[in-house]
Order: structure tokens, then C-alpha cells, then sequence
């Protein structure tokens, strides 16, 4: 078997499969090692898997909904096993689809293993030693657990273990309220779960519009979910009789939760365990692989991807720009810096929450005079769907008609952000291009378009 290549990547997702494809285009032999499925986080663990659950679970509440629209249906039953089932078989799908393209890919080779560095230059998998001048580390992440008291002796599941439930617990612990947690605990809810989350933070995202936020926060409570901000985690233990125990602080008084299960949903951290990372001389990366504005960790070591940390971003998109600036960085086909702008981002929650750039907050301290505006979604197609709950905000600089960033609280609302998105790159004269650009009439994305308009008056 081969063990000379031109480029080796450490890791068969988003970022590692673009790196092999943009590594082939440029000529190079390139081999890819993926110790699970290749396609990574989202469509096997993340994004694309829990979307499908999110969907059954909108399906259900719609369908509980119907007689709002005049549509009578009798008691709403879900079938757990049988919604997991469908996301399993998305899942499985996707995988076999992406082993099928990176195998067809010519110039690239893929070993079905746990990659390591055994040396500068050298990476081990399934025993023996793969060398190649130009290394790209692009293992992603894996679902962070937090030194809670009593973790090590709790059963608990993370992101990762959700998409391989075949019976809904009927009570859930969550810890945490960041995007993951919101987006699962809403689902889960919506099948019949009865949630408590709870979050160390006094808010809900922090790094969010607080008015989007508030709007969205009402609606999952109004949907059922306990959601505790601001609280302490004294510790879990396991059940007397079964299932789990979790004290916390709240609001001055010392609470009891009980639950049919815990979730630990408090974010993600870079899967560099395995990596034996010293063997190339690089240091502690727990916190994320370091590296210089060209992607680079040290000589003939590059990296990319989710495994990068904060503040790259832990999104798909990013993952893959990275995946093909990281070869053309590492092949000198450009050598100016990576942009680290991580683009639109979304929370697939019902509303959606999403946005582009930056916050009023951050506007201001970063000097913009700015001008506000936001837009409700009242009326029109809003009301016709029965969706009136959300606003639009969008933060313009006075005077040049630049839009500092745009936030989105509506039904679907993150196929909404792309047009101010892309108007953002104009800079000077954002605005008017929104303006001049007539918008399908009745459409949610007018109320984006109302609030840029405002927003640049």
C-alpha cells in the first residue's frame, strides 16, 4: 500500500473533504483518514440529522396546530422509534453517498482509520506510517462535558447520543440553552418530552440581539419548556430508582430536579485527544489547534475546520472556505491572510433565530455611529400562515449606508439572511442596493427588507 503522499488530511469532514478536493484539483496526491463515517459533524451528528428530527417535531406541533387553519384531525400520536428511525436513515444516506464520492475521487486515498502523528511529517493509521510534506489537521469537534460534580458516576447523553434514542425519556435535564440544547429541547419537547433547561449564564445567548432573543424565550416557554437562566449547578447523581437527580441554585433557593434522563448540551470542543499531537511538536491544543493568519501551526502542519476553536466559528460554511484556503495556503497558491469573518449564522429553532455581522452593542463600542430600525412580522404572508411572532433588526453606519449586521427572529427565518448577506459585501451603498431590489409581494422577506430600508433613512 502507498505511504508517500503529496498531502495528507486527518479528518473526513467538511473541512478535510473540501482540503481533498481542492488538494486534487491543484494536482496533489492527497490521503484522508476518517476514523468514523466520512462527512463529518453535520451530516452525521449535527446539523442535516437534527434538522430531520426538528422537522417530525414541527410536523407534530403543526398538526396539533390544524384546527387554527380549519382543519380537523384527531389526537396527534408520535411514534419515536419511528421519527429516529427517519433520521437514522438520513444519516446513513449521507454517509454512504460521501464514502461513495471521496472513493471516486481521483488522486485521493481514503483509510478508514484513527490517524495520529508518529513524527514531523508522519502520520500513523491502522499500523503503519503515512509521510507527506504538507499535513492538514481537520478533526472537528466533539460534544464538550463540564466537570459537573457527579458526572463521572451519572449516566448522561450528548448531541451525539440523541440521534441514537429509540424511546423518548419523558422527563429531560438539559444543561445548557445555547443553540444545541434550545434546538434538541425544543424538539424533544414538541414529541413529548417535558424539559427543564438550565443555563449558568444570566441570559439566554449572550452574543445575541436581547429583544430577538426575549421574543424567542416566550415562545418556548409558552410551548411548555422550563428554562432556568442565571442558575448554579451544585452537581447530578443518579436516581434512586432510576433515571437522574440534579441540584442546582435558582433565583435565591436551592432546588431538586428530576429527570428520566440528563442531556449535557454545552457546547462543542476540538477532537484533538488521539492526535498525539507532541509527536509533531505541537502544544496543548485543548482550547483548539493554534495557528498564524495563514492557517499554519508549524512547519508542514496546517489546520482547519472546527477543530480550529474560537474564533473561527463552528459552523459548516466556514468549514468548508477553510477546507479549500487551507490547501491554497499550504501549496502557495495564496499567501495573504485567511479572513476569519464566519458569515451568517443560524439557530434552527421554531422561530428561527439568525444573523449576519455585528450587534447593535458591538456597533457602538466598536465607534459606528449608528442607525436602527426593526420590523415585526405582522400581517401580510406572516399572518396568512399564522406565523406572526419575530422581528427583523438590521444596525446601518449613519451617513454610508453600510450595513453593520442584520438579525432575524421568524418562521424560517435563516433563508431570509442570504440577500442582506451578500448586499453586506458592497459596503458603502448596502442599503440601497436592498431598497432598489423589488421583493416578491406577500413574502417574510419584505419585513427584512422594511427594516434595512429603516434602518438606512
Amino acid at each position: 500500500m502507498r505511504t508517500e503522499y503529496d498531502m495528507v488530511v486527518i479528518g473526513g469532514g467538511m473541512a478535510g473533504l473540501n482540503a481533498a478536493q481542492r488538494a486534487v484539483d491543484a494536482g496533489l496526491s492527497v490521503a484522508v483518514i476518517e476514523r468514523d463515517r466520512p462527512g463529518g459533524t453535520c451530516p452525521i451528528r449535527g446539523c442535516i440529522p437534527t434538522k430531520a428530527l426538528v422537522r417530525s417535531a414541527e410536523i407534530a406541533h403543526e398538526a396539533r396546530r390544524a384546527a387554527e387553519f380549519g382543519i380537523r384531525v384527531g389526537e396527534v400520536e408520535v411514534d419515536f422509534a419511528a421519527v429516529m428511525e427517519r433520521v437514522r436513515g438520513i444519516i446513513d444516506r449521507g454517509a454512504r453517498a460521501t464514502k461513495e464520492w471521496i472513493l471516486d475521487l481521483e488522486g485521493a486515498t481514503l483509510f478508514e482509520g484513527e490517524g495520529s502523528f508518529a513524527g514531523p511529517g508522519e502520520v500513523r493509521v491502522n499500523g503503519h506510517v503515512i509521510t507527506a510534506p504538507r499535513i492538514v489537521v481537520a478533526t472537528g469537534a466533539v460534544p464538550g462535558v463540564p466537570p459537573i460534580p457527579g458526572i463521572d458516576e451519572t449516566p448522561y447523553l450528548t448531541s451525539d447520543d440523541v440521534l441514537q434514542l429509540s424511546e423518548l425519556p419523558r422527563r429531560l435535564l438539559i444543561v445548557g440553552a445555547g443553540p444545541i440544547a434550545l434546538e434538541l429541547g425544543q424538539a424533544l419537547g414538541r414529541l413529548g418530552s417535558r424539559v427543564t433547561m438550565v443555563e449558568v449564564q444570566p441570559r439566554l445567548l449572550m452574543n445575541d440581539e436581547p429583544e430577538l432573543v426575549e421574543v424567542l424565550l416566550e415562545r418556548l416557554t409558552g410551548e411548555g419548556l422550563e428554562i432556568l437562566p442565571g442558575a448554579a449547578v451544585h452537581g447530578v447523581r443518579p436516581g434512586d430508582g432510576g433515571g437522574v437527580r440534579m441540584s442546582i441554585s435558582h433565583e435565591g433557593a436551592d432546588r431538586e430536579l428530576e429527570g428520566d434522563a440528563l442531556l449535557i448540551a454545552t457546547g462543542r470542543a476540538p477532537a484533538v485527544a488521539e492526535l498525539n499531537l507532541e509527536a509533531a511538536g505541537i502544544g496543548d491544543s485543548r482550547r483548539g489547534i493554534p495557528v498564524d493568519e495563514h492557517l499554519k501551526v508549524r512547519e508542514g502542519v496546517w489546520a482547519a475546520g472546527d477543530v480550529l476553536g474560537p474564533p473561527w466559528g463552528a459552523f459548516t460554511h466556514v468549514a468548508r472556505r477553510l477546507g479549500n484556503e487551507v490547501v491554497e495556503q499550504a501549496v502557495g497558491l495564496s499567501d495573504g491572510p485567511v479572513d476569519q469573518d464566519i458569515g451568517p449564522r443560524a439557530i434552527f429553532t421554531d422561530p428561527e433565530l439568525t444573523a449576519v455581522g455585528l450587534t447593535e452593542q458591538q456597533a457602538r463600542e466598536a465607534g459606528h455611529e449608528v442607525r436602527v430600525a426593526t420590523r415585526a412580522f405582522q400581517g401580510g404572508k406572516a399572518r396568512a400562515w399564522g406565523e406572526e411572532h419575530g422581528m427583523a433588526k438590521v444596525i446601518a453606519e449613519a451617513g454610508t449606508g453600510r450595513i453593520l449586521g442584520a438579525h432575524v427572529l421568524g418562521y424560517h427565518a435563516a433563508d431570509l439572511i442570504h440577500p442582506v448577506a451578500v448586499a453586506m459585501q458592497a459596503g458603502t451603498g448596502a442599503v440601497e442596493l436592498i431598497r432598489r431590489t423589488m421583493h416578491v409581494h406577500p413574502t417574510l422577506g419584505e419585513v427584512v427588507k422594511f427594516a434595512v430600508q429603516e434602518a438606512g433613512a
